[in-house]
């Protein structure tokens, strides 16, 4: 039975099991996007949208994939339920560096994934703070005597 995310798309994505004989890591999506194929560690899914980290950009961002996989391994195992991965990253001091691989897959160009999806975390977005607008003040000519000016300056 073929699971289905919910998004905005038209068409809801199915997501495929990883079949029986396959023996890689548990963590790893194909997600084939735009009729390209990528292997991700999924971070989190959006109504729109679908972030996740792309393995296949390690080698040319000059990224160890083995501490990306360590990483990821240790999260899916422990914590997949209670966290999106990349808070996980952050918690080790390796958010600059996989920010480089993460990648958003707009949900609409999606044709296929295979593998698993995390749960999708609400985190919802950022408030936004409205300043105040606050009035210039006019501008106005401030008219001295001399004697206010001298007593000013330290001189009579």
């Amino acid at each position: 039975m073929l699971k289905t995310i919910k998004t905005n798309s038209e068409f809801p994505i199915k997501v495929e099991k990883h079949p029986p004989d396959y023996t890689g890591y548990d963590f790893i999506t194909l997600i084939k996007y735009n009729e390209e194929v990528n292997l991700t560690i999924i971070d989190n899914v959006y109504k729109k949208h679908i972030d996740a980290y792309c393995l296949d950009l390690c080698a040319p961002t000059d990224i160890d994939e083995r501490i990306i996989i360590k990483v990821a391994n240790y999260w899916y195992n422990v914590n997949i339920n209670s966290y999106p991965i990349s808070i996980e990253f952050s918690k080790r001091g390796l958010a600059e560096q996989s920010s480089k691989i993460l990648k958003s897959y707009p949900v609409d160009h999606i044709s296929r994934i295979i593998g698993p999806v995390v749960p999708q975390f609400y985190m919802g977005n950022p408030k936004k703070v409205r300043k105040r607008k606050r009035k210039q003040p006019k501008d106005y000519d401030v008219i001295i005597s001399s004697e206010h000016f001298k007593s000013l300056i330290g001189k009579t």
